[in-house]
């Protein structure tokens, strides 16, 4: 079905549930057909024109803002909206998923030692002005991992206490933030060591 199509990116297949919201008024469930750093294709029995907006969120990767590329009898293919630092974030969760021995005890990347947290408590700010009270769950000088009732979009501001930082990643129960570090032009790469 994709025989004459250039991709910039290779795709990788996978088998997954996907919850997809078109045009921001319908959901529909669907399943993950392949997936790469900028495109994916689903199967979805959704009526799409090409240029829609679709929304896909697929548990342990991300949730991502996309524009309907092409249609096929039963689904369709978007094409990825976003910032250089969540691709980035995205790259690395493909690669350690179409290499799965090679990711085999890489679960914890952190530049620098976890220190849990007890049952310690703190409130977070969010870009749109809103408090969201979490369960700090391990800390770091670079980040820290929260259970939280809700979890923002990955690649958004926010306030953790003091610290100011962006979300990098959601986890079962919450988020991974990563911080801002002052008066320091941090890398993606140096960001995709430290979550």
């Amino acid at each position: 079905m994709f025989k004459t199509e250039a991709r910039r990116y290779r795709r990788i297949s996978l088998d997954m549930p996907a919850r997809i919201t078109i045009n921001a008024t319908e959901e529909h469930d669907g399943r993950l057909l392949n997936i790469s750093p900028g495109d994916m294709a689903l199967i979805c029995d959704a009526k799409v024109v090409v240029g829609d907006a679709a929304v896909i969120s697929i548990d342990g990767i991300d949730v991502i803002e996309s524009t309907v590329a092409r249609t096929f009898p039963d689904g369709f293919a978007t094409s990825f909206i976003l910032s250089r630092r969540r691709r980035a974030v995205l790259i690395e969760q493909l690669i350690l998923r179409a290499n799965p021995d090679f990711a085999e005890g890489l679960d914890d990347r952190r530049g620098s030692p976890r220190h849990g947290a007890g049952a310690a408590r703190t409130v977070c700010r969010l870009a749109d002005g809103t408090s969201l009270f979490v369960k700090i769950v391990d800390t770091s000088v670079n980040g820290v991992s929260v259970d939280a009732p809700r979890r923002p979009q990955v690649g958004s501001a926010i306030h953790v206490g003091r610290r100011r930082g962006v979300i990098m990643r959601h986890t079962a129960r919450g988020f991974v933030v990563v911080y801002d570090k002052l008066g320091d032009q941090t890398g993606d790469d140096q960001i995709l060591r430290a979550v």
